[in-house]
């Protein structure tokens, strides 16, 4: 069963990948990545509600003056528990807000496993496809939501939805606590990792709601840096190898801080173990976050994963140890670079390790 469900996940995703038109990835222009909204009819139950106003700040008053391009990347809708017109009524600010990105041509809707009726349906307010995939110098990123590479989802998508309608709403059950398995959702990303080092292309998914930068959880990018600083560190001298213990004083503290966080969702299951481990795979996470919200942003060839908070809940970002926190205007809402790389770097690595 093992290798037919493996199978599967190949097949399907190199199916979307096959049907998916590619496109160029325009080098003067800016692209950020949101997935997993979940909006709801705005009750209690709405996961969407909490980070509202926070996601629709970002987009008015960042994404959309600062013209970048809006991919969607599925799950904006949870009609496997609310009907439409009930959510498009209770978030048409952010509709509106989807609309002006969509009259400048510049807003890409992919599918998830949640609003999977708006591609089945006829409704053309919404222009859903299934995958994105653009060429960057000879390279590839392909964009999708990720229930592809898994045969559950295929084959028990109308009973998963029932479940969510008629016991997940009336208990008030988030969608996070009802579709998010730590075993499931890390076979789901290895099945992505492994069709993307395979192709040696870069996938960039959702579905699991938890970020990955370079086909790293956030303890795995920490822990990744401490071993290099590590090696750096004997070759080092004077200035710069205070500089490195002064690093890695701050890392362990992080490490720390969040091994022994209750709210953080961190797994054992990881794929920084591997012989090598290829920077193949991306997820921007999600909207649901308890103080903030996550997403990828592409520009002048970076790849940029960021966090968007709202200082009244949460201050730890305030002073990154890195790039800083930038506020938004006179909100309370600010928006940090966590990780940062080059595509070339990215793609160079692929194509040596992968």
């Amino acid at each position: 069963m093992g290798h037919k469900k493996e199978q599967f996940a190949y097949d399907n995703q190199q199916r979307v990948f096959e049907q998916t038109e590619p496109q160029p990835l325009d080098p003067d222009r800016r692209y950020v990545i949101f997935a997993d909204l979940h909006m709801g009819n705005g009750g209690k139950a709405d996961d969407f509600l909490h980070n509202s106003a926070l996601f629709n700040s970002a987009l008015a008053n960042h994404y959309l003056p600062n013209e970048y391009h809006l991919i969607l990347n599925g799950d904006v809708e949870e009609l496997a528990r609310y009907r439409l017109a009930a959510i498009m009524r209770r978030w048409s600010t952010t509709y509106e807000l989807f609309s002006r990105f969509q009259r400048r041509g510049t807003l890409h809707r992919l599918v998830g496993n949640h609003d999977l009726e708006l591609m089945e349906g006829d409704d053309d307010r919404f222009d859903i496809q299934e995958a994105l995939r653009f060429t960057y110098k000879n390279n590839t990123i392909f964009i999708f939501h990720g229930h592809q590479s898994s045969l559950f989802y295929s084959r028990n998508i109308e009973w998963v939805d029932l479940v969510l309608r008629y016991v997940a709403n009336p208990l008030r059950i988030s969608s996070y606590t009802i579709s998010h398995n730590s075993r499931k959702r890390f076979a789901m990303e290895r099945r992505v990792y492994r069709f993307a080092a395979t192709k040696k292309i870069l996938s960039i998914v959702a579905h699991t709601h938890r970020p990955l930068f370079e086909s790293m959880n956030k303890s795995d990018s920490i822990k990744f840096e401490i071993e290099s600083l590590c090696r750096d560190y004997s070759d080092a001298e004077g200035q710069r190898r205070n500089a490195i213990e002064e690093r890695i004083k701050v890392l362990k503290e992080d490490l720390h801080s969040l091994m022994n966080d209750p709210d953080h969702e961190e797994y054992e299951e990881s794929l920084y173990n591997a012989n090598l481990l290829v920077p193949c795979m991306f997820n921007s996470g999600c909207v649901l976050g308890k103080h903030g919200i996550t997403c990828l942003e592409i520009e002048n060839g970076q790849m940029k994963l960021v966090y968007w908070f709202d200082s009244r809940r949460s201050q730890r970002y305030l002073h990154y140890r890195r790039w800083g926190a930038e506020q938004l205007g006179t909100d309370p809402f600010y928006r940090v670079v966590l990780k940062q790389d080059s595509l070339d770097y990215i793609f160079s690595r692929i194509r040596l390790l992968a």
